[in-house]
């Protein structure tokens, strides 16, 4: 017999996981419109390092981790031991992690053709904002930090 909180768990669960193999069809053809191979857009966190390195620079993907991970530690620390201050900076490196997230987003709008409006809809439903760029007609146009270094180095 379920509970409550077994289907709860359940449904969250399968909730999870449309998300994520939404979310992977959308990257499977983003990433093949980029010249990318589309198996990388399955495995998990390594889809979001591509991300990165066609829509921004890699290695923030390395301070997003850090800053995600980061929190999470100080404030479990925080909880543990009662240090309010560990808390004020988890709160903070989560903030950041939320910033970069968001730099993200608007970077990989930019890299397709789009501008703000696909930024606000891929911060805040990212699936299905990805599958429209991955199956709509837009193209991949490049990442603009990539032409900036060009640029100067000409």
């Amino acid at each position: 017999m379920l509970t409550f909180d077994s289907q709860y768990y359940t449904l969250y669960t399968v909730i999870a996981i449309v998300w994520y193999v939404l979310q992977a069809i959308g990257l499977w053809k983003m990433f093949t419109k980029a010249g990318e191979a589309g198996w990388k857009a399955i495995v998990p966190f390594y889809n979001i390092y591509i991300l990165f390195k066609l829509t921004w620079q890699a290695n923030m993907f390395w301070v997003l981790i850090l800053c995600a991970l980061g929190g999470a530690l100080l404030f479990s620390l925080a909880m543990w031991n009662g240090l309010i201050m560990l808390a004020y900076i988890s709160y903070a490196l989560t903030f950041v992690a939320g910033l970069i997230k968001a730099v993200l987003c608007y970077n990989i709008s930019l890299a397709y053709g789009h501008g703000l409006g696909y930024f606000i809809g891929l911060y805040l439903i990212d699936p299905i904002f990805i599958m429209i760029l991955g199956f709509g007609k837009s193209q991949y146009i490049g990442n603009r930090y990539d032409q900036a270094k060009h640029q100067y180095t000409m």
